[in-house]
C-alpha cells in the first residue's frame, strides 16, 4: 500500500516581504519560458527557490510546486508526487499512469515514462512544474524518467528543476539543442544596489556606500550571509551600520554553513576539504600535496582533480579563477567555516604541516610569494629566509627591486637584520636609489654585513663565497666612491672572481667598478679589457644579458676625457651596430 502524500510538499513557498525582486532575472525566465527546462543550479542559500517562487507569483500560466525530500527518491514515490502536483491544475489527466502505479509490480519503466509523456502532451494549455531540491534526489530510475520526458517534450510543458547541484541529466545535449536556459551562482549574487536594499529593508536604516561595498566583497553577493549578518546585528540595541561587516563571520553564518553544507559531506571529502582550507588558491596537484595518500591526519584516496571534478559537481562554494578552470578557491566564508573546522579538530602542529606541504609545492612551482606566506604560517622562518634569498637573485637580475623589497618585508625584521644575504640586497637596493651617493649609509650596511659575514652559521657556509662576493663589491664601490683606489682595486677583483655567473647584475656592478677603478688608477686602457671578456664570456655562454654591459661600457670611454672622441672597441660595435 502506498503512504500517503504529504500535501504540504506541493505548496509554493511564499516570498518573504522583504524580498529584493531581481527584474533581469524575472524577465531572463520569462524569455526562454518556451523551451522546456529551466535549470537554476547554485551552492545553499543563493536564492534559488525564492526566486522561481517570485517568478511563478506574477506568471499568468498555472504552474505547481513539487520540495522534494531524500525519500522521494523511490521511484513509486516520485512519480505519485509528480502526478498529485500535475493534478493541482489539471486533476483529469495522467489518470493511466496513475493506475499503473497502484500495481503491486510496476511496469518497465520505458512504459511508464511513454505513458507519463502522452498524458502530459494531451494538456494543451501552457504550464510550469517545479521540482525544488532535486539535488536530493539519487534513483537512478527516477533521472531517466526526466530524461525521457525532456527527449521528447510536450509541447506546453515547462519543467523547472532547482537544486544545489546540476542532476545527472542530458545537461549538454540540452544545451546544444538550446532547450535550456540556466541560472547559476554568477547570476544570483546579489549585486551592490540590490545589496543596498535588501539591508535597508533587514535593517530599515540606510546603510552607508562603504559598508555596501565591503559586504557585497566578503559575501560576493552570497544572500544568506547578508540575511544572517542582519540577523546577527538586529540582536543588538543598537544598530550601527558601521559594525555590520563583522557580523557577516558571526556565530550564524558559520553554523548555517555547517549545517547546510558541512556536515552533509561524507568523511573522506571532508578530510580533503579541511586539509585545502589553507590554501587561498588551489589545483588539483597542490590539492595532492596537502591531501597525500595513506599520509594521515588528511590522507585522501582519491586525486585532486577528482576532488576538484567533485567540488563542481556538487557546488560546494568553489570559484574558477581561469577560463582554462585549473585554479579554483573557495568562496571567502566558506574558507572561514573550514579553517574554524581545522583549528577545532587539529594541532597546531598539524596545520603547521599542511601550511609546509603546500610552500614546498608552490616554491617548486614558481609561486614564490605564496609558498613565502604558507612557510611563514608555518613558522619555518629558515626556509622562508632560504627562499627570499634564492628567488631575490632573479629579481635583482631583473632590476625589480620593489618585489625583493615586498618580499623582504614579509619576513620577520629582527631575522631579516641577522641575515648577512638579505642585508646585501637591501644594500644594492640602496646603492641603485641614491645612484651612488649616501656613503654613510653604505659603510653601515657593510659594516654590518662583515659582523654577520664573521658569524656565519653552518648552514650558510655553503654560501660563503657568494655572500663574500656580493659583500666585496659593495665594499668595492664604497671604496671607489670614497677615492680609495687601492682598496676599489682589491675588492672589486676579488667579486668578480667569486660572484657566480647567474647573478647577473651583482657581476655587471663588480666589473664596472673594477674597470672604473683602473681608470680612476690611470690604467683605463687594462680595465676595458677586463670588461670585454666579461661581454665576450657572456656572450660565449649564450646569456642575453650583455645590454648593462655595453651601456657601462660606453660610460667608461666617456669618463676617459682623452677618449671621448674614441670610436668604441670592437665588440662593442659588435652588439651596438650587428
Amino acid at each position: 500500500m502506498n503512504s500517503p502524500l504529504i500535501k504540504t510538499k506541493l505548496h509554493r513557498p511564499p516570498v518573504d516581504r522583504n524580498y529584493v525582486y531581481r527584474p533581469h532575472l524575472l524577465a531572463q525566465l520569462d524569455k526562454h519560458r518556451h523551451k522546456p527546462l529551466t535549470l537554476v543550479s547554485a551552492p545553499a542559500g543563493y536564492g534559488k527557490s525564492a526566486l522561481i517562487s517570485s517568478w511563478l507569483e506574477t506568471n499568468e500560466n498555472p504552474s505547481t510546486w513539487l520540495s522534494l525530500s531524500k525519500s522521494d527518491s523511490n521511484f513509486r514515490t516520485f512519480l505519485s508526487y509528480f502526478i498529485a502536483a500535475v493534478h493541482e491544475h489539471f486533476p483529469e489527466d495522467c489518470q493511466n499512469t496513475q493506475a499503473l502505479l497502484k500495481n503491486v509490480d510496476l511496469p518497465p519503466l520505458e512504459d511508464l515514462g511513454i505513458s507519463l509523456l502522452n498524458e502530459l502532451d494531451r494538456i494543451k494549455q501552457p504550464f510550469i512544474l517545479v521540482l525544488d531540491d532535486y539535488y536530493l534526489i539519487r534513483e537512478i530510475a527516477v533521472h531517466k524518467l526526466i530524461a525521457t520526458i525532456l527527449k521528447h517534450p510536450p509541447q506546453f510543458f515547462h519543467l523547472v528543476i532547482v537544486g544545489r547541484r546540476d542532476p545527472p541529466l542530458p545537461i549538454s545535449s540540452l544545451r546544444a539543442r538550446s532547450q535550456l536556459i540556466e541560472i547559476r551562482t554568477e547570476d544570483l549574487r546579489f549585486s551592490a544596489a540590490e545589496t543596498e536594499t535588501l539591508l535597508n529593508r533587514l535593517l530599515r536604516i540606510q546603510i552607508d556606500a562603504s559598508t555596501v561595498a565591503a559586504l557585497e566583497k566578503k559575501t560576493e553577493g552570497w544572500v544568506t550571509g547578508l540575511r544572517l549578518a542582519a540577523l546577527s546585528m538586529r540582536q543588538r540595541a543598537d544598530i550601527d551600520s558601521k559594525l555590520l561587516e563583522p557580523h557577516v563571520d558571526a556565530h550564524f553564518v558559520m553554523e548555517y554553513l555547517f549545517t547546510e553544507v558541512f556536515s552533509h559531506q561524507p568523511p573522506d571529502i571532508n578530510r580533503y576539504l579541511l586539509g585545502t582550507a589553507v590554501l587561498d588558491r588551489f589545483c588539483g596537484p597542490l590539492c595532492e600535496a596537502v591531501c597525500v595518500p595513506g599520509a594521515e591526519p588528511f590522507a585522501c584516496e582519491m586525486n585532486g582533480w577528482e576532488f576538484i571534478k567533485w567540488l563542481r559537481k556538487e557546488n560546494i562554494f568553489v570559484i574558477p579563477l581561469d577560463p582554462e578552470k585549473r585554479w579554483f578557491r573557495y568562496h571567502h566564508l566558506f574558507q572561514k567555516l573550514l579553517v574554524n573546522q581545522l583549528n577545532r579538530r587539529f594541532s597546531t602542529e598539524e596545520i603547521k604541516a599542511l601550511h609546509a606541504q603546500a610552500g614546498a609545492w608552490l616554491a617548486e612551482n614558481g609561486s614564490i610569494e605564496e609558498a613565502l606566506q604558507h612557510y611563514l604560517a608555518a613558522e619555518d622562518i629558515p626556509v622562508a629566509i632560504q627562499l627570499v634569498a634564492q628567488h631575490s637573485h632573479n629579481l635583482m637580475n631583473n632590476q625589480q627591486w620593489p618585489d625583493i623589497e615586498r618580499l623582504i618585508g614579509m619576513l620577520p625584521r629582527d631575522r631579516v637584520e641577522q641575515d648577512p644575504e638579505l642585508l646585501i640586497f637591501k644594500a644594492w637596493h640602496q646603492h641603485v636609489q641614491t645612484s651612488g651617493c649616501d656613503l654613510p649609509t653604505k659603510a653601515a650596511y657593510t659594516e654590518k654585513i662583515e659582523s654577520l659575514i664573521n658569524n656565519l652559521s653552518e648552514k650558510a657556509l655553503a654560501r660563503e663565497t657568494q655572500i663574500n662576493g656580493h659583500f666585496e663589491a659593495l665594499r668595492g664601490i664604497e671604496c671607489y666612491l670614497s677615492g680609495d683606489g687601492e682598496n676599489a682595486l682589491k675588492y672589486s677583483q676579488s667579486a668578480c672572481d667569486k660572484i657566480p655567473m647567474h647573478h647577473k647584475r651583482a657581476r655587471v656592478s663588480a666589473h664596472l667598478f673594477l674597470a672604473a677603478t683602473y681608470q680612476m688608477l690611470g690604467d683605463l686602457e687594462t680595465g676595458i679589457s677586463m670588461y670585454t671578456n666579461e661581454i665576450q664570456k657572456s656572450i660565449d655562454q649564450g646569456s642575453d644579458y650583455y645590454a648593462p654591459y655595453i651601456e657601462k661600457l660606453c660610460y667608461l670611454y666617456w669618463k676617459q676625457t682623452e677618449n671621448r672622441r674614441r670610436k668604441a672597441d670592437p665588440i662593442g660595435q659588435q652588439l651596438l651596430f650587428p
